[in-house]
């Protein structure tokens, strides 16, 4: 990194361990770290996807409770018969059981050890799963789209394409620090390289 988070008047903070520095902004939050820094949206979760989550946790819990009933009603020699089902019920309950466990917000991380951005997904108990992994040489520019409805959004943009990763939503002001920042550590990055 290229600057210090500003620690003046916060107690000591142990190496190697995420540092919170809260934002002004509306729709985004830095989390520094040892490595880069984390970008999470504050704002609020969609309700699609937490009522998605909700209906595939009971339907994981049918599938483990019918695999259950399967395993232990009848006898012996059909067993044999049902053993699939069982399976298939069982590995079902697992997919669901671990969609309705993920987060619903994707966070951006930039890695500058590594010298990649990550779209992750924080599950409930903390864990990432990667949705994403970019190169800081794959980053063709860094801008702020500009919708006529809503707030202002700091994009990606992959090469010269058009796929673009949305990084963070709010104030002008606040997107254009973030910009210069991802910027500026995107570029000295990819030249060290």
């Amino acid at each position: 990194m290229t600057d210090f988070p500003d620690t003046a008047g916060k107690a000591h903070v142990v190496p190697g361990r995420a540092e919170r520095v809260r934002s002004k902004a509306v729709g985004y939050r830095l989390d520094e770290a040892y490595w880069g820094y984390r970008i999470v949206p504050v704002n609020a979760q969609q309700i699609r996807l937490i009522v998605q989550q909700v209906l595939a946790l009971i339907a994981g819990a049918v599938c483990v409770a019918a695999g259950i009933a399967l395993a232990v009603m009848g006898g012996g020699a059909d067993m044999i018969l049902r053993l699939p089902v069982i399976v298939v019920a069982l590995c079902i309950a697992g997919i669901m059981m671990w969609y309705a466990s993920r987060g619903t917000q994707v966070q951006i991380e930039i890695d500058i050890l590594q010298a990649e951005v990550r779209a992750v997904v924080a599950n409930r108990t903390g864990a990432t799963t990667v949705m994403a992994r970019y190169g800081f040489d794959s980053i063709g520019s860094v801008f702020i789209a500009r919708p006529e409805v809503g707030l202002p959004t700091l994009t990606l943009r992959y090469r010269n394409t058009a796929r673009q990763l949305a990084v963070a939503s709010g104030t002008e002001a606040d997107l254009a620090r973030l910009r210069d920042r991802m910027g500026r550590d995107l570029i000295l990055n990819r030249a060290a390289a």
